[in-house]
Order: structure tokens, then C-alpha cells, then sequence
């Protein structure tokens, strides 16, 4: 048995109430410039989430940039931060992580961008976790698309074309492809995409927010 196999998992029950507080707080949220950061937008919401009063009776604790680290004890750096992570305690390998991007901005030539690609394929989308990079022992975790136009329907299509288009590559599951998901029940609308990786099936839900 490897030491991830002995790394306990996020618990699956908790997952719809991590997405609600993400998605009760996150529509709050309204950019302050069309050139504002996720990092900023990200550190925004990570305020909301803490003073929630609903978070002092959860099993986990919020942390905004966590530090991943390998398996190399007498190296120093570490693999990448997560955005927004929801650790559980007894370790904090045992986590449900969120990766934040923009999508549909106004770029500083006042040219409109998608920034699906991204979302998708680049190293700090989805495919953090197709990679190992993040969540390397779990079996969930989630993106969270900030809309700066706000049409969050054209950008869950474009999200869609370009999972379709990059299925080897993301190791999606069978014959699947972003889809809705019935996780939570809301009037937002949640994905998800269901990926295999070498020794386990994954899970990424897909939180799309008009800002």
C-alpha cells in the first residue's frame, strides 16, 4: 500500500456544503476594474468565507494560496498554491481544492478574450489536477470561473468545446464531457467532468460566476 492510499479522503458529504458557501458568496462578488486579478477577486471571496458563521460548525478550515509540497522532505520549494482550500483536520493532505481563473475579459487593447484555454488545458487550470499537481490523493476538487461579461452561458459552451476537443490530454472518463451536475441543489448551475487517472476516477465540478 503506498502512502497515498493511506491518506484519507475529503469527505464526500462535505462537498455540497463547500460549494454552496463558494457559490452563496462568490455571487456577491462584482469586479472592480475590467484589469482586476483572480488573485484579487480570490482574496475577496476567501474574506467572505471566514467571517461565514456557518463555517464554525464545518469539519474543515479555509485557506487562501496553501502551499502544496512534494515528497521531498530535505528540498526546499513546494509544487504550487491553491487558491481556495477546505482542509480537514488530522493533515493537511486531506483537502478539497479550488483553482480560480478569469474568463471573458476586456483586455488593455480593449480586444474581448476568452480565456478558455486557460481554463482548460494550461497548467493552472484543470489540468492542476489531471497532472497530480494538486488534490494527488483525492478523488474531487473544483474550478471556479470568474465571467467578467457576465455571460456565464457562453462561457460554460466555450469550457465544453475545449474539453471535448482535449479529452486525451484532460483523461476524461469514458464518453462523458462537461456536464450538469446534481451535487447541489440551486438556481446556479453546477458542472462537473469525470476523469480517470492511473489509479483512481476524479472528479472536477465546475462553478462559473458572473462578476
Amino acid at each position: 500500500m503506498s502512502v497515498q492510499d493511506c491518506i484519507p479522503l475529503f469527505p464526500e458529504e462535505e462537498i455540497p456544503r463547500v460549494l454552496n458557501l463558494v457559490l452563496d458568496h462568490a455571487g456577491t462578488l462584482q469586479k472592480l476594474s475590467e484589469a482586476e486579478h483572480e488573485d484579487e477577486l480570490s482574496d475577496r471571496l476567501a474574506k467572505r468565507l471566514r467571517i461565514d458563521r456557518r463555517i464554525r460548525s464545518c469539519p474543515f478550515s479555509i485557506h487562501r494560496e496553501f502551499r502544496v509540497y512534494d515528497d521531498v522532505i530535505d528540498e526546499a520549494g513546494h509544487k504550487g498554491r491553491i487558491d481556495i482550500c477546505f482542509i480537514c483536520s488530522g493533515g493537511d493532505q486531506t483537502y478539497f481544492a479550488i483553482e480560480a481563473k478569469r474568463l471573458h475579459i476586456t483586455n488593455q487593447q480593449g480586444k474581448w478574450e476568452s480565456l478558455i484555454s486557460g481554463y482548460v488545458t494550461k497548467d493552472q487550470g484543470m489540468m492542476c489536477f489531471v497532472a497530480g499537481k494538486y488534490s494527488a490523493a483525492q478523488r474531487a476538487g473544483a474550478m471556479l470561473g470568474y465571467v467578467f461579461d457576465g455571460d456565464v452561458d457562453r462561457a460554460r459552451s466555450g469550457i465544453s468545446k475545449a474539453v471535448n476537443d482535449s479529452r486525451t490530454m484532460l483523461k476524461i472518463k469514458g464518453s462523458c464531457g462537461l456536464m450538469q451536475s446534481n451535487v447541489v441543489k440551486r438556481r446556479e448551475r453546477v458542472d462537473e467532468t469525470r476523469h480517470r487517472f492511473s489509479r483512481r476516477s476524479f472528479t472536477i465540478y465546475h462553478l462559473l460566476v458572473p462578476v
